[in-house]
């Protein structure tokens, strides 16, 4: 591809060091770079995340950073010049794996999925964090359909021997709210 570079990675390092200080100035963190082509252009993905670990990135803040990213990328030589590319400014979805202290941080109080280095899977309630392990409330799923979930009493899982980690969503439906649908609504 003209005007762009070829290699992708090399490019993601020089653009995370091109824009971490712009991303910092809105008190955000640059959590990744990756580029990946796409027809004839380039995609420019940039994940920005919140530096404390207790919030997520809203609406507004995102698009400030997406504008100043853009910008810096402007004024770049290479890209000021280059063949059109997109641009893709977002936080971290909620699948993306628990790896640094402040992803669990964030997902405090949240159910996770997690697999540990011997090869046990476990899911439930993350409790509490520290600086070198996790206390989970391990949810056992029941052998029949019908029965109630397990819980059994909060463990600790040192991060040492966790291999990966994800937040499990959790979609709660309230039957309570069917009976606030008006079913002559439903019909018509």
């Amino acid at each position: 591809m003209t005007g762009m570079p070829a290699d992708t990675e090399q490019e993601a390092q020089r653009l995370t060091a091109l824009l971490s200080k712009e991303v910092e100035s809105h008190g955000l963190l640059l959590e990744e770079v990756a580029l990946r082509p796409s027809g004839k252009q380039m995609i420019v993905q940039i994940i920005v995340d919140k530096a404390d670990g207790r919030d997520s990135v809203n609406l507004d803040e995102l698009g400030e950073v997406t504008t100043t990213i853009s910008n810096a990328l402007d004024k770049d030589a290479a890209y000021a010049s280059a063949d059109p590319y997109e641009l893709e400014v977002s936080s971290p979805g909620l699948s993306r794996p628990l790896t640094a202290h402040r992803h669990w941080v964030r997902a405090i109080n949240r159910m996770v999925k997690i697999s540990l280095s011997d090869g046990t899977k476990l899911r439930g309630r993350l409790l509490e964090v520290n600086d070198a392990d996790v206390l989970v409330a391990e949810h056992r799923e029941p052998a029949k359909k019908g029965m109630k979930t397990k819980v059994l009493d909060p463990a600790l899982h040192a991060f040492e021997n966790i291999r990966k980690a994800v937040v499990d969503p959790e979609l709660n439906f309230d039957d309570a709210l069917l009976d606030t649908v008006d079913s002559e609504d439903l019909e018509g």
